[in-house]
């Protein structure tokens, strides 16, 4: 009798356990029931430890737009180039092609496919998109387009007078253009054309970055005969022109602090979408991190040196990959790199540790991954590209 009261007892236990273990998968498989959400952005730390290549991809009298790289053996840099050939004569050209060998004048295009002088590239996976202008004299606003899934080439020369200086994508199809004047030209989707909108400004654009195509961010300049110069930063949010900063008409600025002046020279933005948080970069003689929550124009204001970041009046660029993997560049072959944890001068090659020798860092891009190209002045007119790989 006690056997058989101690084996119910048992099946009775195992019945419970049972029951509570199929609840409790049931629970967590229950698509009723959603995972708790994160409550903030996760930004792993950037690397910084790269084994360095150089090669000198143009020579004086250049004038570079930039590099854009689909993959580690196959990018683009993009200028008014100049070098010489074998017979030692100097040669023009629009651009050259990475094989992953070599720099190739072959850009799978001719002078009359490409017809423009780059200040500025850009793309994604597969499409790049290269704006500046042609012409000296009267120069006019012109596009290039590539499809790396044709190798095909697209020019456009627009009736706008002026230069195209910079371009942005939200690589999706949406590519954003500013030059003279509040000149603007937008392309929304890879089959569409460009349209020109007119800033209501007369500064012209010369960087661009957005979070998406409804929250893009303009950095305009305009400088006097006097040699007076302004800068003004403006937002473009869903079809609106919201002017945030005006070194010359303060009064209009909804961002007005000390240490942000007209040496303005870069900008860098992301936003976090899970807390709907802006985080902005204003690179200049002071470089500062502005952050606001949604759309509001309530900004904390971090100044760079507080993280380490030591003020130099030569800092000229910054390439934002996340909040916690980011460049800082200038004159004098100055770099810095951010990883979440602290700022770190980068020395590619032995001349970045002359702090005597002008060098302009001109533009950085990442390949997918992870390798780095920096586009570098090394001298008047004379351009190095650093690929750095990991």
């Amino acid at each position: 009798m006690k056997e058989f009261r101690m084996n119910r007892r048992i099946s009775l236990l195992l019945i419970l356990v049972t029951i509570l273990l199929i609840a409790s998968f049931s629970c967590k498989n229950n698509p009723s029931q959603p995972p708790e959400k994160e409550t903030d952005c996760s930004f792993p730390p950037g690397n910084r430890n790269f084994s360095w290549h150089a090669d000198t991809v143009a020579i004086f009298p250049s004038f570079m737009g930039g590099v854009w790289a689909f993959s580690d053996s196959d990018a683009y840099v993009m200028g008014s180039i100049f070098l010489r050939d074998d017979d030692g004569n100097l040669q023009g050209y629009f651009g050259l092609h990475w094989n992953g060998t070599k720099w190739d004048k072959n850009i799978n295009g001719t002078v009359f496919e490409i017809n423009h002088d780059s200040r500025d590239v850009t793309g994604d996976d597969f499409y790049m998109v290269s704006v500046g202008m042609l012409g000296y004299n009267n120069p006019r606003a012109a596009i290039g387009e590539f499809d790396n899934k044709t190798k095909k080439w697209k020019s456009f020369l627009f009736e706008t007078a002026g230069e195209l200086y910079s371009v942005w994508t939200d690589k999706n199809g949406y590519f954003i253009a500013g030059g003279s004047n509040g000149m603007v030209y937008i392309k929304d989707g890879y089959s569409a054309s460009w349209n020109y909108i007119k800033a209501p400004t007369d500064f012209s654009f010369f960087d661009i970055d957005g979070i998406n195509k409804n929250e893009i961010y303009l950095l305009g300049y305009k400088n006097y005969v006097t040699g007076e110069g302004h800068r003004q930063l403006w937002k473009y949010y869903n079809e609106n022109w919201i002017k945030l900063i005006d070194t010359e008409d303060t009064l209009s600025s909804f961002i007005n602090f000390q240490g942000v002046s007209y040496d303005i020279n870069d900008i860098a933005a992301l936003r976090c979408e899970i807390t709907d948080s802006l985080y902005l970069f204003l690179i200049g003689n002071e470089s500062f991190r502005l952050n606001s929550y949604k759309h509001t124009t309530n900004y904390f204001t971090v100044n760079l040196k507080e993280f380490g970041l030591p003020n130099f009046s030569s800092a000229v660029d910054i390439r934002l990959f996340s909040l916690n993997d980011f460049f800082v560049g200038g004159y004098y072959f100055t770099l810095y790199h951010w990883n979440g944890f602290d700022f770190k001068k980068i020395e590619p090659l032995p001349y970045f540790s002359n702090s005597n020798q002008k060098g302009r860092i001109v533009k950085i891009t990442k390949s997918s991954s992870g390798k780095i190209w920096i586009l570098i002045e090394t001298t008047s007119q004379t351009f190095q590209i650093l690929q750095g790989e990991i």
